[in-house]
């Protein structure tokens, strides 16, 4: 095989998702060509996509050392500073792709979002509007102008947009999911309704959109979210959940991290921990200190993958928390669980599970939004942006049937959202 011939074969692996195999046929050509300049930027951009963006940079900065000036390779290395939150960065390198190429209508895109980010939205304005004179039919670039016209707060503006992006790419499915948040947030939720309808009618299988239609209805509410639902969003997310999470203030992993140290932290003695629905793994340097063996355990393969980056965790599985648990009966001695269980209606599998795999005597450490009784008959509500709230009535009752001794239920604060705080609660229990 020619090396044009392996670059093209990698390269359509690559875009079906094959990362691994693209990756191996990357390095492949690497090995006979060791400063091929697209062998070198596209297996940068695949080990973003594999969870290690680092490595990632280096090999695209090692493209553009070969290549100079190359500007999808400067936008490439500018979409993996924006997705691990370094905008600053990626506003740079989207600037010198327009020095040489003004009219790349993807950069001009890009810069948009970045601007966004950093909180100036009449500069993410121009930039996108730009890519639409030169490129009026750029889905990207519309799903994006309404993103920034929802914070300009011109609502109408925002519809219009997204369903032009819609139209352009129907398969896509974030714009129509964004008409129906927008179309919630005004109080029409027939509207909103109707569109989540179609999309799922044109992707079935689309588990964001389906989640998204039962808040929005109240009919078929699963009790709790599915695994689907789950992959598909934070699989997605990954590269920017610590970042976003960042600007929204979050303060759950700290929370939870400072009350196992105060519950523990007194003694030499070191513990099992289980870290369940770890993500990331924003809790794991928290509760090491007091743990003998750490281990994390979560659905989405690219949350785990930055979870290991950390290297503080034993053992990270990718797996269902509860089946996860209930394989492995009387294990550990604490187990946490930081924002896991909004993603959970009925909390009794999940804290039976807890249970199981916890020694008599261990501790349960969670956390959980809040409402209040009369705010809604329900003890547990799942609300529009897809995440349940739960009842501290029922986080008690529940966490005594499972056979734990309630030992605090504290009101906390979650995040914010939008400026408002996010009510929580604060969960620790004994296993008896």
């Amino acid at each position: 095989m020619t090396v044009d011939n392996a670059i093209s074969t990698a390269m359509q692996l690559h875009k079906q998702g094959e990362l691994l195999e693209a990756r191996t046929l990357y390095n492949d050509i690497l090995r006979a060509v060791p400063e091929h300049p697209d062998a070198l930027h596209y297996l940068g951009v695949a080990m973003h996509q594999l969870g290690d963006s680092e490595e990632g940079i280096v090999y695209i900065q090692r493209s553009l050392e070969s290549a100079p000036g190359h500007p999808d390779a400067l936008n490439n290395l500018g979409n993996v500073y924006r997705e691990i939150g370094r905008y600053e960065d990626s506003e740079a390198s989207y600037k010198k792709v327009l020095e040489i190429a003004p009219d790349h209508a993807d950069t001009l895109v890009n810069l948009g979002i970045i601007l966004r980010g950093l909180k100036r939205p009449e500069e993410a304005l121009a930039m996108i509007e730009q890519a639409l004179v030169i490129d009026p039919e750029h889905a990207k670039a519309h799903h994006n102008l309404g993103n920034v016209y929802r914070d300009l707060e011109r609502y109408d503006e925002a519809l219009t947009a997204y369903g032009r992006s819609e139209t352009l790419d129907p398969l896509d499915g974030d714009s129509a999911r964004a008409i129906a948040k927008l179309l919630n947030s005004q109080g029409r939720h027939d509207e909103a309704v109707k569109v989540l309808k179609s999309l799922i009618e044109t992707k079935p299988d689309d588990a964001l959109a389906v989640h998204q239609l039962a808040a929005c209805t109240g009919q078929e509410v699963p009790k709790r979210a599915t695994d689907q639902y789950i992959c598909q969003m934070f699989d997605h997310y990954a590269a920017s959940f610590d970042e976003s999470l960042a600007r929204l203030k979050y303060k759950a992993p700290t929370l939870v991290g400072a009350r196992v140290i105060k519950q523990f932290g007194g003694s030499d003695q070191k513990y099992r921990v289980l870290d369940i629905g770890c993500g990331t793994g924003l809790c794991g340097p928290l509760v090491k200190p007091i743990s003998d063996r750490l281990v994390g355990v979560d659905l989405s393969r690219n949350m785990l993958q930055r979870a290991e980056k950390r290297g503080v965790y034993d053992q990270l599985e990718e797996a269902e928390l509860s089946a996860y648990m209930n394989t492995e009966e009387a294990a550990f001695d604490v187990v946490i669980c930081v924002d896991t269980f909004v993603y959970f209606g009925d909390l009794g599998d999940g804290l039976r599970a807890a249970s199981h795999t916890l020694r008599t005597g261990g501790w349960l450490f969670f956390t959980v939004e809040q409402h209040e009784p009369e705010e809604h008959d329900n003890n547990y509500w799942l609300q529009l942006h897809g995440r349940y709230s739960h009842s501290k009535r029922y986080v008690r009752r529940t966490l005594e049937d499972a056979g734990f001794d309630v030992g605090e239920l504290d009101d906390v604060i979650l995040r914010t959202e939008r400026g408002n705080p996010v009510d929580g609660i604060l969960a620790i229990a004994q296993k008896v």
